[in-house]
């Protein structure tokens, strides 16, 4: 089997993330990606997924696929991605991380506004409380819930001194059920891994993106025969023959 290379941007902030530009619409999203030659990418806003269902549609219309996302913040003050194999997958987790989501009044003039996305691409709904809270769940608690409704976890930019494993507990706890790790856009895999001493798992690199002018700063070459959750799979462990670099 032929096995083909597709640019993956796994970690894109839209407008429901109050601290993404207000040019960051699934639409604007979708054909950035398309430009920059990007075959995959994620949407990953704070604790929601209001915008993942459009950015979903726009990319089966215009060809780009869109890995159904989230970004969640535990109680800990640990940012974790989960990857999921359709929306209808996230939006059930979706349901949990609501239910433990703090209710916050959003200050606008603080932290920003939070925008839902129609298809033409007006803003149809905006949200009153800060998404960029943490859950009243543990690390360990959200990354069961990840696989509960069949996501993937994903430990996020591990080298960040601010908001990723290391800087709030300064290990991973032993038995945490995580496989891959994401380092930040400015990182080397391999460095990270040499200056945490890392052994055994897989890396991924993403770009965090916050504004259109950022989508695809880093990615990862997903080697792979065609797009799909179960080829995504495989790849994302190093299974089978597939593989991912960095």
């Amino acid at each position: 089997m032929n096995h083909k290379g597709f640019v993956a941007d796994l970690h894109i902030h839209t407008v429901l993330s109050p601290c993404a530009q207000r040019d960051m619409l699934p639409h604007c999203i979708i054909l950035e990606a398309l430009e920059r030659g990007i075959d995959i990418i994620a949407i990953t806003d704070h604790n929601a997924c209001g915008n993942v269902g459009l950015a979903v549609r726009l990319g089966e219309r215009f060809g780009l696929w869109v890995v159904p996302g989230i970004e969640v913040e535990t109680k800990e003050e640990v940012h974790l991605l989960g990857y999921f194999p359709t929306y209808e997958h996230l939006l059930r987790f979706n349901r949990v991380v609501d239910v433990y989501l703090p209710s916050v009044s959003l200050n606008k003039a603080v932290w920003g506004e939070e925008w839902i996305i129609g298809e033409d691409g007006s803003v149809v709904a905006e949200k009153n409380t800060l998404l960029t809270v943490s859950l009243c769940l543990s690390l360990e608690e959200v990354v069961e819930e990840i696989w509960r409704f069949e996501g993937v976890p994903v430990l996020a930019h591990i080298d960040r001194k601010t908001q990723s494993v290391f800087s709030q507990l300064g290990f991973i706890p032993p038995g945490l059920t995580v496989r891959v790790l994401e380092v930040s856009p400015w990182a080397s895999p391999e460095e990270v891994a040499k200056n945490l001493a890392l052994s055994g798992y897989r890396f991924l690199s993403s770009s965090d993106a916050h504004a259109l002018s950022e989508i695809g700063r880093r990615v990862t070459l997903f080697q792979m025969p065609v797009c799909s959750w179960d080829e995504f799979l495989l790849a994302l462990f190093g299974e089978r023959g597939r593989d991912m670099q960095t």
